[in-house]
């Protein structure tokens, strides 16, 4: 009998949208710079020769015609969310002279902010939002939609929806441990009536080098054992494994891997484990 089992935390998959606009997209992840492309609608007076009105800082002609406020686009649903990547979706606007962008806002308390910016045709798309102050285990955002057309002229905002972001490290970890990140493990393993082999990968998904890494977690049912480990040095406590770092692999920087094994004996029984925490600090 085979199984497989796989434990990760934070994958989030960005849904094909026609395009994100450059220089506009402000999260805590940074923005991108870019070239417009795109002018004004014409009519039968002089087109302006100018920037996108959606670009950061925001350009508009020195001056429009009478305007008509695109509609209001629909109150935004939630796809998803994974850490503070959130994934929305909203019904289209309209305007007779034709959209430029839809634009992401938050609303902190009544000062609006600006996360993200999407093409004309994009009513479904991802962005990053901050994440909650350290040491404060989350935080609600509250997000709507703007619609802008080509002339700069704004629709009302769309009603609002709450979102809540809650941080990976709520409390410091033990004195003797550097890591001040989040990780990411994903386990597989093979078994058969009455022993296995399992495949763990740990990542440092963190902005800092652990120094010294340890990673715990605990066996759903009493019958599974570890009898001996790869890269790493390992202890079994009742139905909490330890695996220690070894010297050769002790150090594990931003963005990097380790990956090590054990083999172990069961009671016929051999489900993932669980409460994986990497220095102490719980992997998601």
């Amino acid at each position: 009998m085979q199984g497989r089992w796989a434990v990760a935390w934070g994958v989030a998959t960005l849904v094909a949208a026609s395009f994100l606009i450059p220089a506009v997209a402000s999260a805590s992840a940074g923005g991108i710079t870019g070239a417009a492309t795109t002018a004004p609608p014409s009519s039968s007076s002089p087109s302006p020769s100018l920037l996108w009105p959606c670009y950061d800082p925001r350009t508009l002609p020195p001056s429009r015609p009478p305007l008509t406020p695109p509609t209001a686009p629909g109150t935004p649903q939630v796809v998803s969310v994974a850490n503070n990547y959130v994934h929305l979706r909203w019904a289209a606007a309209s305007d007779a002279d034709g959209l430029a962008c839809y634009q992401v806002f938050e609303d902190r308390g009544g000062v609006k902010t600006k996360v993200a910016t999407f093409g004309p045709d994009v009513t479904d798309g991802s962005f990053y939002v901050d994440y909650p102050p350290y040491g404060t285990a989350s935080r609600v955002a509250t997000l709507y939609v703007v619609a802008v057309d080509r002339w700069g002229a704004d629709s009302a905002p769309s009603g609002s929806v709450n979102v809540t972001i809650h941080n990976d490290v709520v409390s410091s970890p033990s004195p003797s441990s550097s890591y001040w990140g989040a990780c990411h493990v994903t386990y597989n393993s093979y078994d058969w009536f009455g022993g296995m082999t399992s495949y763990v990968s740990i990542t440092n998904t963190g902005s800092t080098t652990i120094a010294g890494w340890w990673l715990t977690f605990a066996f759903p049912d009493p019958g599974q054992r570890v009898t001996s480990g790869w890269s790493a040095e390992w202890s079994q406590n009742g139905s909490t494994v330890t695996a220690t770092a070894l010297p050769w692999n002790r150090d594990l920087a931003p963005g990097d891997s380790v990956s090590i094994g054990f083999t172990g004996t069961n009671q016929g029984v051999n489900p993932a484990p669980s409460a994986w925490r990497l220095n102490g600090a719980t992997c998601r």
